[in-house]
């Protein structure tokens, strides 16, 4: 078995280069941000995982991140974000016909769960009645963490992509998104809501867990734990997006000095993007930021 090879380095280093058999790839560096090079990229191109959070603790590695969007000619999200609020249908967003989260549960466990989920989050149940229980479930988990910063990690690398006149990319299409959204049945999103309201507090040290994993960049444990509270939807949610996201991002590559900006559970683990893009034949350093 051939074993992944770490260079040394000096501490004034802010690389560290990863080399190894395409067959048999392990990822040794703790990296929030990865460069990449091949024979076929007309320049070095970035991969950077980010968190949908404004939580504070998120911002607070970005200088070499800016250096490295700024030295790049277009900027990539897992989507377009300018298209978020676009042809998306409302049916797709909401409950079928007739129905409202409140037909769901009895009527003593609705209003407990309306209860906890306004006292937690501030979201009031009452007003998203005919929203999917997914979405809800996205709504709150925002909302358990620190609201420090005036938009999400992820949002505010796009601004600031925009603000320095780099090209704008969606990685996947929004009508994929949607796709997946309609892919998980609604007994199942139903499972995801009472779980949540059922074990908020659980879920909340979770959550702050997996910032403290992020701001520590330990991208392989930060996988293991969201692939662990995927349960049934791995395959959906991390496995197949990881394919399609890594397909993506070694064609734009090819095309443009690139910097690619994803949740950051889809860097790590065997079937991450980090691996499969090492399997396209790129050749990835880890970027000390």
């Amino acid at each position: 078995m051939s074993m992944a090879c770490v260079s040394t380095q000096s501490p004034n280093n802010s690389i560290t280069s990863i080399t190894q058999s395409p067959n048999n790839i392990t990822l040794l560096k703790n990296s929030l941000l990865w460069k990449l090079e091949g024979d076929q990229l007309p320049a070095p191109s970035y991969l950077f995982g980010t968190m949908h959070v404004r939580d504070q603790r998120a911002f607070q590695q970005l200088a070499k991140v800016y250096e490295m969007i700024a030295e790049c000619d277009g900027f990539a999200a897992e989507f377009h974000l300018e298209e978020a609020g676009q042809g998306i249908e409302s049916k797709i967003m909401h409950l079928p016909d007739g129905q409202r989260l409140s037909d769901f549960f009895s009527k003593k466990k609705y209003e407990k769960y309306r209860t906890v989920l306004l006292k937690s989050t501030g979201l009031d149940l009452s007003h998203y009645q005919r929203m999917l229980p997914f979405l809800v479930v996205n709504f709150a988990t925002e909302s358990l963490l620190s609201q420090d910063m005036p938009e999400p990690l992820d949002q505010h690398l796009w601004g600031f992509a925009k603000s320095a006149g780099k090209s704008l990319h969606g990685i996947e299409t929004l009508q994929e998104q949607m796709e997946v959204l309609k892919k998980i049945t609604l007994e199942e999103q139903v499972k995801m809501l009472d779980s949540l309201c059922k074990n908020i507090g659980k879920f909340r040290h979770f959550l702050l867990h997996l910032c403290e994993l992020y701001e520590a960049q330990k991208v392989q444990q930060l996988y293991k734990m969201v692939k662990k509270n995927s349960k049934g939807m791995r395959q959906l949610m991390l496995y197949r997006r990881n394919e399609v996201m890594a397909e993506r991002i070694g064609e734009l590559v090819q095309e443009h000095r690139l910097f690619a900006a994803i949740g950051a559970a889809h860097l790590g683990g065997d079937t991450g993007v980090l691996r499969l893009l090492k399997q396209q034949g790129l050749h990835l350093s880890a970027v000390k930021i």
